[in-house]
């Protein structure tokens, strides 16, 4: 039987031929018995509605037919303003500023659409972005060179993606965010690699059940101010101290409406220990691209400042090898930096597409910093658990998590190197986040 939902294309800017593209477009609705009534209409709509967009035809082959649909809130073509449908679909389109993606209306009726071929095991978020004709990207005539004109494109698609863009309110999953709060909707195809527990969840958030505290945290050496948020999972009564895990990018796991719940879940089911969460904001892009990367300030303020807080409101172990630091891009970055200098303190890792270029973003794979630090520390040896994870689309990071992963695996670190089916991506993330955590927690 033919799975419902959806991923994208990373093709070219242009689309199909109308005509071909139609073709392909109703054979998938024929296929799906969607094909009854006219697209378009009411009942179409409706029977849409029921079975879920993205649209998924998996043939058995490995990979999926996978069709995303938008309906036209003005309408039918002549009664709307949208010029153009822009799709985006993390890890697969290519980027928006050099090509963005677009979607096509079906005839003159008030259906957009876009299909696209993805493994059976992806998983990306993804986002609609409507645009009426003065929302259309800059022409490249009137810019005196190109670095001028690609700059035009990115500012112009920031923009329309913080102004116009949106979930599809067709996915029978609830919309989440990215980074900076922005909405997405999350493309789960048959075969991706989501822990159960993340899956009912997702579906149908749950109220958090363990205790949570939430305050400002001054940073004195940083001279910032930021939220912070303790969560512990699990009974009230434990007499072990708890481990202690630390996410970085806080603001964005703090935000997520079933992430305490899936917390509680599987800690209930024993896949996680009782443990207490200490989430981290990131204030703004500038600080956290200067904080996380490889900052001693940050580290010791947070060592000297922040655990002390967190400790008065909720005990926790202070043993290396129950504290796990958690990050993502230049989060995990940070976390690495931090096992690596404060060994006593932080004895466990999870980085998530590690930034192992720093600082040089042109860096070739085996000389990052970190990398160049661990195979300079002469024989020393790393008592410490890591787990390195990185996307398959990410052509550029994945030779240089390689390269960290051989060095701290020849340094004596209890290290696993991971790869998922999908890119740079919070959906991603989120998945790995709680894999992870049962790995270095176990």
């Amino acid at each position: 039987m033919p799975n419902r939902r959806g991923a994208m294309n990373a093709c070219l800017p242009i689309s199909l031929p109308e005509t071909l593209a139609g073709e392909s477009f109703i054979r998938t609705l024929s296929e799906l018995g969607l094909a009854s009534c006219a697209p378009g209409s009411k009942r179409w709509w409706r029977s849409v509605a029921e079975l879920g967009t993205p649209l998924i035809l998996s043939d058995g082959s490995g990979e999926s037919l996978v069709t995303f649909i938008w309906r036209d809130p003005a309408g039918e073509r002549a009664l709307s303003d949208l010029h153009q449908v822009y799709i985006e679909v993390s890890g697969h389109t290519p980027h928006p500023g050099r090509s963005p993606t677009l979607m096509q209306r079906y005839r003159n009726t008030d259906v957009w659409f876009w299909q696209t071929q993805l493994p059976d095991d992806w998983q990306s978020s993804y986002r609609i972005l409507p645009a009426r004709i003065h929302e259309l990207p800059p022409r490249q005539s009137g810019f005196r060179s190109p670095s001028d004109y690609a700059l035009a494109v990115r500012n112009w698609w920031m923009l329309l993606a913080g102004t116009r863009g949106c979930s599809d309110p067709l996915n029978l999953i609830p919309p989440h965010t990215d980074g900076w709060g922005q909405p997405l909707s999350a493309l789960q195809l048959p075969f991706a690699d989501v822990p159960l527990s993340e899956q009912s969840l997702m579906a149908r958030p749950l109220p958090a059940r363990g205790k949570l505290h939430h305050w400002r945290w001054y940073n004195s050496l940083g001279a910032n101010e930021r939220d912070v948020w303790l969560y512990r999972s699990g009974l009230a009564d434990s007499q072990q101290p708890l481990p202690l895990v630390i996410l970085l990018d806080g603001q964005h796991w703090a935000a997520d409406a079933g992430f305490f719940a899936t917390l509680d879940q599987m800690t209930a089911r024993h896949e996680l220990p009782a443990a207490v969460y200490l989430l981290i904001d990131a204030v703004d892009a500038d600080t956290r691209s200067r904080e996380l990367a490889c900052s001693p300030e940050f580290w010791l303020t947070l060592q000297q400042e922040l655990l002390p807080q967190a400790q008065r409101l909720q005990p926790f172990s202070d043993d290396p090898q129950k504290t796990v630091i958690a990050g993502q891009h230049f989060g995990g970055l940070a976390a690495l930096y931090a096992a690596l200098n404060w060994p006593q303190r932080f004895g466990a890792v999870l980085s998530q597409s590690g930034a192992f270029w720093w600082p040089d973003v042109n860096e070739v794979a085996v000389n990052g910093c970190l990398c160049k630090d661990v195979k300079a520390a002469g024989g020393r040896r790393y008592n410490m658990k890591v787990e390195l994870q990185t996307g398959s689309a990410e052509k550029q990071l994945n030779p240089l998590n390689q390269a960290m992963y051989k060095a701290l695996q020849a340094a004596g670190a209890r290290i696993e190197y991971h790869q998922y089916s999908g890119g740079h991506d919070w959906l991603c993330w989120r998945s790995g986040l709680f894999k992870g955590l049962k790995n270095l927690l176990a």
